[in-house]
C-alpha cells in the first residue's frame, strides 16, 4: 500500500523545526543541509537541498538550490536524480527525487555539492518490514473507559532495531434531518485527527529518569510518532500497548426530533521500522523539544543529530506497513 501525505511532508516538517548551525561549534560559514527519508513504500525519493545561515547572518535559508550536483547511489549504481521546482501532489517545490525501486537491504549513499560549499557525503541502509503478528483494539475499563491499541511483534535478536508507531483516527458522521421548510437534508461529514497516547502502561515509552521522572515531566513525541528501541525486549516477542480516551459509537433512533444521526470511529495504524540514523534524529528532535529545563537556562541544550559528513540534515531509511481502517470495539 502506498501513503504520501505523512511521508513526503516529513522531511518539510522536520526541517522546519531546525535552526542550521550547531551550537556547539557555532559554524561561520554556510554549509549544505540535506534531507532524505528513502523507503520502499513511496513512488519517488525526495531529497532537499538548501544551505544554513551563519549566526553572524540573519534571514532564513533559501527553499531549494538548483543545479546541484548530486549523486544518488542504491547498492553502488548510480540513479537518476531528478528537479522540481513547483509542488505537485507528491512533491514538495525545489526539491530533487529519484523513482523508487528500493527494498529491504539496500544501501543509499548521497553525494552532494553546490558553487563554493563545501560538498556533503551520507549513507544509510533500507531495514526490513516492521515485524507485526497482531493488532487488537480493546476497551481498557476503568472509571472513565479507555481505548487501548495492542500492538505484538517479535524482535529479531541478531540484530539493533528501531521502531516507531504513528495511529489516525477518522470519525465519519451522518446526519438525516428535516430543514425549516421541511425539506430532507442527508449530511455525512469525515474528519480525521493523530491521536496522542498515555504511555503510562507502555515501559518501552514511558521511561522518565532523573529530573524528568522527579518533577513528572511529560515526554512528547514529534508529531505524534512514538519511537523505540529493542534494547529493553532484544529477540523477544512483545504487546505495545497505547491508551487513549474511548468516545463509543452512537446512532439515534430514525424518530427522534433532531433527525437521524450516526458516529462511527475508524483508525489507522502505521508502524515503522528506522534506520538507526533516522531513529537518532527523531530521537534527537524529541529530546530538544522536550527540554524544559534547558530552554529555561537549567540545563545544556544539546545539538540535533546528523549523520551529513560537512553538512546538516539527515539521510535516514525506514519502512512502515499501513493496516486497513480498524473499527473500535463496542462496549
Amino acid at each position: 500500500m502506498k501513503t504520501r501525505q505523512f511521508l513526503y511532508a516529513l522531511p518539510l516538517l522536520l526541517a522546519s523545526c531546525n535552526s542550521y548551525f550547531d551550537p556547539e561549534g557555532l559554524y561561520p560559514e554556510e554549509k549544505l543541509v540535506l534531507y532524505c527519508m528513502p523507503n520502499p513504500n513511496q513512488d519517488s525519493i525526495v531529497i532537499q537541498l538548501s544551505k544554513s545561515v551563519p549566526v553572524t547572518a540573519t534571514g532564513t535559508p533559501p527553499l531549494g538550490i538548483p543545479k546541484a550536483n548530486i549523486d544518488f547511489m542504491v547498492n553502488g549504481e548510480k540513479q537518476h536524480v531528478y528537479w522540481n521546482e513547483n509542488r505537485t501532489e507528491n512533491l514538495p517545490p525545489q526539491c530533487y527525487y529519484v523513482l523508487n525501486n528500493l527494498k529491504e537491504g539496500d544501501k543509499i549513499e548521497i553525494f552532494a555539492g553546490s558553487r563554493d560549499l563545501t560538498p556533503v557525503t551520507s549513507s544509510t541502509v533500507i531495514p526490513t518490514s516492521f515485524p507485526l503478528e497482531d493488532i487488537e483494539l480493546a476497551i481498557k475499563p476503568e472509571d472513565t473507559p479507555k481505548l487501548q491499541f495492542r500492538v505484538t511483534f517479535r524482535d529479531n535478536a541478531s540484530t539493533d532495531d528501531y521502531y516507531g508507531i504513528r495511529i489516525v483516527e477518522k470519525v465519519i458522521t451522518e446526519h438525516k434531518y428535516d430543514d425549516e421548510n421541511g425539506v430532507p437534508c442527508d449530511t455525512t461529514v469525515e474528519i480525521t485527527s493523530v491521536l496522542n497516547f498515555d504511555v503510562t502502561d507502555e515501559p518501552l515509552l514511558n521511561d522518565r529518569v532523573g529530573l524528568d521522572a522527579t518533577f513528572e515531566l511529560d515526554y512528547d513525541y514529534y508529531q505524534n510518532l512514538y519511537i523505540w528501541t529493542d534494547e529493553k525486549i532484544p529477540g523477544k516477542e512483545y504487546t505495545l500497548r497505547l491508551t487513549s480516551s474511548y468516545t463509543p459509537d452512537y446512532e439515534s433512533d430514525e424518530a427522534s426530533e433532531y433527525g437521524y444521526y450516526k458516529a462511527i470511529h475508524l483508525y489507522k495504524v502505521y508502524l515503522y521500522h528506522l534506520s538507526p540514523e533516522f531513529y537518532r534524529y527523531l530521537k534527537s528532535v524529541n529530546d530538544i523539544s522536550n527540554n524544559e529545563l534547558g530552554q529555561n537556562g537549567l540545563a545544556p541544550i544539546r545539538s540535533h543529530y546528523s549523520n551529513i559528513l560537512n553538512g546538516f540534515g539527515i539521510l535516514g531509511g525506514c519502512q512502515f506497513t499501513e493496516s486497513s481502517w480498524l473499527p473500535q470495539p463496542q462496549p
